[in-house]
């Protein structure tokens, strides 16, 4: 991931609320979905998130919504201790996965269509 981060040891949630471009509702949701995504807790209670925790949570949001993954889909592509696993060309495309696809692309095609 080529994101450029700022320089920082810890990033509060609102913070990465605003790289990510998501709500913290919605980061705090993938905490419960994701066992890689456990940011410390400082002792007022706020939610610190390391360099590598960052990285992940831009990984996940670039999965469901540019490349359209299922929660599902995304829990495969990336392990529970946070390794990102490359693309298998031999693997099936989930169902649910495979129908967003189809979904977009016809989306697509009839965008096309209709400028012709």
């Amino acid at each position: 991931m080529s994101t450029a981060l700022p320089d920082k040891l810890f990033y509060k949630i609102g913070e990465v609320a605003q790289l990510a471009g998501v709500r913290t509702s919605v980061l705090r949701f993938w905490e419960t979905e994701f066992e890689f995504l456990k940011p410390e807790k400082s002792s007022t209670g706020q939610r610190l998130y390391t360099n590598r925790e960052v990285e992940l949570i831009l990984e996940v949001r670039r999965l469901l919504y540019d490349q359209k993954f299922t929660i599902e889909g995304v829990k495969q592509r990336i392990t529970p201790r946070g390794r990102i696993k490359a693309a298998d060309p031999e693997q099936p495309v989930a169902p649910s996965d495979l129908a967003d696809l189809l979904k977009e692309i016809r989306t697509e095609l009839v965008t096309i269509r209709n400028s012709l």
